[in-house]
């Protein structure tokens, strides 16, 4: 584990994160990751800290409301979401790779998640979609 420095897009939040990247992160294709362009890594709730800016902190949510997408009310990143979904086992908090300050994201193995079609018990896979069926 390594704590790692990350931020929003202006600055306004700052966090840091308890993290393995040696394992990789993941993508997931359901319609907000894909948009919002999220880079996860999971991680236990308390790995993850909030250090500057909780104030400009928004919350988003939809469909089974199981995920809090927080982002800077400023510039719109979205640096972190908080959940808990029992099939990923519980509580977690999920930090968006491309918002850490001292990480190249391209450095970093990307596994691929089915999430468009709620296909969570296929865990990972290491090529992007349609790898899923």
């Amino acid at each position: 584990m390594t704590t790692h420095q990350g931020s929003c897009h202006c600055g306004a939040v700052r966090f840091e994160a308890d993290l393995d990247l040696s394992t990789g992160a993941s993508k997931c294709n359901c319609s907000a990751c894909q948009k919002l362009g999220a880079f996860g890594k999971h991680v236990k709730p308390h790995e993850l800290r909030v250090i500057a800016g909780e104030s400009k902190l928004g919350v988003y949510e939809w469909g089974g409301r199981v995920i809090k997408r927080y982002f800077c009310t400023t510039c719109g990143a979205h640096p972190f979401a908080r959940g808990d979904i029992p099939a990923l086992g519980g509580a977690f908090a999920s930090v968006n790779v491309n918002c850490l300050d001292d990480v190249d994201p391209s450095t970093v193995t990307v596994g691929y998640w089915d999430g468009r079609h709620d296909n969570w018990q296929a865990g990972t896979a290491p090529k992007p979609w349609p790898v899923f069926t």
